[in-house]
């Protein structure tokens, strides 16, 4: 569209270009402030709704993890009730169906295994349990040990790198801070990182996080006090060193079902935070790319006067969500530098060309990173062109264009939007032949029950003319002998 991302980088070297042929015009420098600024609030309002996706993502698992809970608690006590009516010498088919009602809704969460016991009472767990010792959610045996799950509200730097304060509430429930608890954590980037598109912890009971052995993860309660021991074991540490490579790793275990809901919700994250990082790498590749040029230095601390900034005024760390326009130059759009030299006076255009040209210049764009820095970025593209009297950029072998890679992350999120579509379609016809053929085993059929009915309707007016027909044969023998 007319405010897509594409559009408007094009835009912002097409002013470039204007510039070019017009350096000592105000109205040409402007619409180049201008038109840098629309893309910067197009990238910070991109970059914004995807995080916001991801949060909304978080809720729908924060909620999810709520009901799971209270579907398990449900399932236990009339799983406790079949039993007992069971005991009893009785069927409890309406209990049965009940809680066949409630494991169907359970399993559109995460897949789930069933182990039929005797006296009608079942023991539920997850299907994908990783690594986690007696991963059972429901036990007929009341008194052995069962799991349940924690939601994470938060993690939050706390200061050493690599180091967080994780927050989370047991069962999910953040209705009172009484069910806060917060852990201090050692994360290395991808233990981060699957952690905050996870967020679901494996719990005891009570609701505090536990390790693959079932005991409970030491942390700090609402109120300052630390988390009781557990019944089975004592109280470990949220980070263990490993012996072998002396780092600190997570001691934590995460539920990571591979199916239902859950799952989706998770796996949409994932996605989100590839796309969040390659429009990261699209906004420091324009900065890097146009404020090289702009100032004729590969080395950032020599650079007094940067087109593009972040929120702190500097390059470092510069992200879709931070890039905006230096504000100086916002505020004097004369200072923009167009010619040849080292002073916005030079009004020859040259400068202004060449950052014109990087519409057309293939950048190593595909490794930008969190700490590549415009020296690590250029690398030895960045030459003096004898032509235009400036240092610019050369292409880079492999590398992509500004336009062609944002044209390309598009193009990949259009092959995953039909291929997901093509799998819910796929997947929901499957879903209703299968719940077809349970129907047919299960299910009541409305044809089928009518004509039983019509059966037993004649069956019972036949019966009635019997009866009728032996009264009168009775009346006509009895009066008849009176007679």
């Amino acid at each position: 569209s007319d405010t897509g991302v594409s559009t408007l980088i094009g835009k912002v070297y097409n002013s470039w270009q204007a510039l070019s042929t017009s350096p000592e015009l105000s109205r040409t420098r402007t619409v180049v402030v201008q038109q840098s600024k629309a893309l910067t609030d197009k990238l910070n309002s991109s970059y914004n709704q995807l995080l916001k996706l991801k949060e909304n993502s978080q809720d729908v698992i924060k909620q999810d993890v709520v009901d799971i809970n209270n579907m398990i608690d449900q399932i236990n006590e009339l799983n406790k009730q079949v039993i007992s009516v069971k005991n009893g010498g009785n069927e409890p088919n309406d209990l049965m169906d009940k809680r066949d009602l409630l494991v169907d809704q359970l399993s559109v969460k995460f897949g789930i295994t069933i182990d039929k016991k005797t006296i009608g009472g079942e023991d539920l767990k997850p299907t994908e349990i990783g690594d986690i010792e007696n991963a059972y959610l429901i036990k007929s045996d009341s008194s052995e040990e069962v799991r349940r799950f924690s939601y994470v509200n938060s993690i939050e730097p706390a200061g050493e790198a690599g180091t967080y304060d994780v927050t989370y509430y047991k069962n999910g429930d953040a209705t009172t801070d009484a069910n806060k608890v917060t852990m201090k954590m050692t994360l290395n980037s991808d233990e981060y990182k699957k952690l905050d598109q996870g967020r679901v912890l494996w719990a005891d009971k009570e609701g505090y996080a536990i390790d693959k052995a079932g005991n409970r993860i030491a942390g700090t309660d609402s109120n300052g006090s630390d988390v009781p021991e557990g019944a089975t074991g004592v109280t470990k540490p949220a980070t263990v060193i490993d012996v072998t490579t002396g780092k600190p790793v997570s001691n934590i275990e995460l539920f990571q079902p591979k199916t239902g809901e859950l799952n989706g919700y998770m796996s949409v994250q994932a996605d989100i935070d590839v796309y969040i990082e390659q429009l990261n790498n699209l906004a420091k590749g324009i900065a890097l790319s146009v404020n090289a040029v702009h100032s004729g230095e590969i080395d950032a601390s020599k650079d007094t006067l940067k087109f593009f900034v972040n929120d702190d005024g500097s390059e470092e760390e510069i992200t879709a969500g931070n890039i905006s326009v230096n504000q100086e130059i916002i505020d004097d759009v004369m200072k923009i530098k167009v010619g040849k030299g080292d002073t916005p006076e030079a009004n020859d255009g040259n400068r202004a060309l060449a950052i014109a040209k990087l519409r057309d210049v293939k950048l190593d764009i595909q490794s930008i990173n969190s700490e590549t820095t415009r020296e690590k970025f250029l690398k030895d593209n960045f030459k003096d062109d004898e032509k235009l009297g400036v240092n610019t950029i050369t292409s880079f072998p492999g590398g992509m264009t500004i336009k062609g890679y944002f044209a390309n992350t598009v193009l990949t999120l259009a092959g995953q939007k039909q291929t997901a579509t093509r799998n819910v379609t796929n997947n929901m016809d499957q879903l209703a032949g299968l719940e077809q053929s349970r129907s047919s085993i299960s299910g009541v059929s409305l044809d089928e029950e009518m004509a039983n009915m019509i059966q037993y309707q004649h069956a019972y007016q036949a019966n009635a003319k019997v009866i009728s027909t032996v009264d009168e044969l009775l009346d006509l023998i009895i009066n008849g002998l009176k007679k």
